[in-house]
């Protein structure tokens, strides 16, 4: 199984990208606070070399059937890739600032059911040779990925809470490429897969690894000072403290009757 030479080429940049971001995340000790990213390019890494190796000693349907399976994986760490992205932005300070929750999770299933209804909406014009269910699939994870984080980024803005450096620009790389895949998607759906509009299928692949050489400067770079919390967000720290002051003098009564 060949690919053109232009693929070979996107490949290798795609592979170097992962794995000179997976370094930087390594050697900055960008890990612990962002596991699941860094998961998801090792994973990636490691799809990119199975998939090399099968286009090079298997059959075309072999790839086929694994790229779909692997796509299953690289799905699940893009949806926990989101909730980490929540989790830093919600939980300033360990736990969920109140209402931060409810309200990222109701627009984010509000996103979720949209997203789904515009992917099955779509139709393939009459002799378009695009693979609808193919188109489908990406689409509604690129969508998916937008929403989610608008969703995030609504709760956060209506709560008042900061976003830092380096959770932004994961953030903002990832609804870049989500963006970018959506609109290569919703045009392949119109001009079809063929040779005449090749630039507008490898539209994603590129900007995927400018959004890699982006974040490697990113997460390479440090992370400025938290600024200062907010009057509200120390007036509900301070009210989570006497509350917590509050339960434990009960509990400690209620052991002491007992």
């Amino acid at each position: 199984m060949n690919f053109p030479a232009l693929d070979n080429i996107i490949w290798a940049a795609n592979f170097v990208g992962l794995a000179a971001l997976l370094l930087v995340l390594l050697l900055r000790q960008r890990w612990r606070r962002f596991p699941v990213f860094t998961g998801l390019i090792t994973y990636s890494i490691l799809v990119s070399i199975a998939l090399f190796l099968i286009s090079r000693h298997s059959t075309p349907k072999m790839y086929k059937i694994t790229y779909w399976i692997l796509a299953g994986g690289d799905f699940l760490f893009q949806l926990g890739m989101i909730f980490e992205i929540a989790r830093v932005v919600l939980r300033p300070t360990g736990t969920w600032i109140r209402d931060a929750r409810s309200s990222f999770v109701l627009v984010g299933m509000t996103g979720t059911a949209i997203a789904a209804g515009l992917c099955l909406a779509i139709k393939t014009p009459p002799g378009s040779t695009a693979g609808i269910w193919e188109i489908r699939g990406d689409l509604f994870t690129a969508l998916l990925d937008c929403e989610l984080f608008l969703a995030m980024l609504f709760a956060s803005n209506r709560l008042g809470l900061e976003w830092r450096n380096h959770v932004m620009a994961l953030a903002q790389g990832l609804t870049l490429w989500a963006f970018g895949s959506a609109v290569s998607d919703l045009a392949s759906i119109f001009l079809g897969w063929t040779q005449q509009y090749r630039v507008v299928q490898l539209f994603p692949s590129f900007l995927y690894i400018a959004v890699l050489l982006y974040w490697i400067v990113a997460f390479w770079r440090p992370e400025r000072v938290r600024a200062p919390l907010s009057n509200e967000m120390k007036d509900y720290l301070v009210a989570l403290h006497s509350r917590v002051q509050y339960d434990l003098q009960q509990v400690t009564r209620t052991r002491d009757h007992t």
